[in-house]
């Protein structure tokens, strides 16, 4: 396994990739919790800061395969700056919004622009790494790291938002957004990698959309589900928090969920067998299944916190093993929309589990949105056995 990770790292600028990547995406980290609660202390309710973050998960699911198709056909740079601008725009005008309490059709509108125009940064570097390394294991390796290092996001990212909520205000935590959003975003284009790996699509290639591909279109089963899982979360712990009498703790609950998917991903990577890529895929839906129920127990901060590290073991490597997948059941010529495909699959989830979360706070409690969440993954891991026992791997060897 060590001499993968050399052979990833080995391969020039792909270290820069990968850390400008995630400076880029940096964003997403912090948007989620900074919208809620600025949402929240304007509106005053959950159920629309709920729907304010659906809004832009929805979009970002909407928007994401059309902006994936869109660099398959005319390139990286050209699709991923242009939005960047957009979206920091949008994050401006969610502020000036906020503080204008200029309604809530106008918050849940610039929420949803914002999330319309993610760039597809993230798409971008799980298509390269399929053109970068040929041999499967290293590829796998290379997904599983991309996963890994990614937690950093959903780790400083919240806190990052916190801190500025704390220390200023909500509408300040989203003002900064827009300044990561366009620096980050800058920093990521100016990896040499963007420009010398079929950058240019060629013309006379005939392109056939991603979703010719029948079972990626069954793939979005089970990530819209794991994503549902995810959103639920995602607005019951910063609930749970403020119910304990603490915001700030939200942040840091949000951080140990991230922290334990990265623990997650690198035992992972380090244990990986040779067992199809199916059946880790379904086994590893149903370990996130069960490693969400100690959520559904916890009635103080005391337990969320350990509590919250279990929660998100199982999600790093679960993304890695979806990210392999996809790589085997890609068309050509297709690859950034159909990682788009998976990705907006996954936001979508996001959307609608932000949303339902977000309503069943008040009827059932802050612990309504974490058996939302169980039954989702749940179902998740079901959708997934029509993977199992497919696309043998070779065996790696735990070191």
């Amino acid at each position: 396994m060590a001499a993968d990770y050399r052979a990833v790292l080995a391969r020039p600028g792909a270290a820069r990739l990968i850390g400008t990547g995630l400076v880029g995406r940096m964003p997403q980290g912090m948007s989620p919790l900074a919208t809620l609660l600025l949402v929240r202390e304007a509106t005053h309710s959950y159920a629309v800061a709920g729907a304010a973050v659906g809004a832009g998960a929805l979009a970002s699911a909407a928007c994401g395969p059309l902006l994936g198709r869109l660099v398959d056909r005319v390139g990286r740079r050209l699709v991923v700056g242009p939005a960047a601008i957009v979206q920091a725009s949008a994050f401006i005008a969610l502020a000036v919004a906020a503080g204008s309490r200029l309604g809530v059709a106008v918050l849940v509108a610039c929420a949803a622009v914002a999330g319309a125009s993610v760039p597809p940064i993230a798409p971008v570097v799980r298509a390269l790494f399929g053109e970068l390394y040929e041999q499967p294991g290293v590829r796998e390796t290379a997904y599983a790291m991309e996963a890994i290092s990614q937690e950093t996001i959903w780790i400083v990212g919240p806190l990052a938002a916190s801190v500025a909520i704390t220390l200023a205000s909500p509408e300040f935590a989203v003002a900064v957004l827009a300044a990561v959003v366009l620096s980050g975003t800058l920093l990521f284009m100016t990896s040499p990698l963007l420009g010398t790996v079929s950058a240019e699509p060629s013309r006379d290639q005939v392109r056939r959309s991603a979703l010719a591909s029948r079972d990626l279109r069954w793939l979005l089963f089970p990530a819209a589900l794991m994503g549902l899982a995810i959103g639920a979360v995602e607005v019951g712990i910063p609930a749970l928090a403020l119910h304990d009498g603490s915001r700030a703790a939200s942040g840091f609950l949000l951080a140990l969920w991230s922290l334990g998917s990265m623990l997650g991903g690198i035992r992972y990577s380090q244990t990986r067998s040779g067992a199809p890529l199916g059946t880790r895929y379904a086994a590893l839906l149903a370990l996130n299944c069960a490693s969400i129920v100690p959520l559904t127990l916890a009635g103080s901060l005391a337990v969320a916190a350990p509590a919250s590290v279990v929660a998100g073991l199982a999600i790093a490597p679960t993304l890695s093993c979806m990210n392999s997948l996809v790589g085997h059941v890609v068309i050509p010529g297709s690859e950034h929309e159909a990682f788009g495909w998976t990705l907006s699959g996954l936001v979508a989830g996001v959307a609608a589990g932000s949303a339902l979360a977000g309503a069943l706070v008040a009827p059932l409690g802050v612990h309504g949105p974490f058996a939302l969440a169980v039954c989702a993954a749940g179902l998740s891991a079901a959708g997934a056995a029509r993977f199992r026992g497919r696309f043998e791997t070779v065996v790696a060897v735990v070191e």
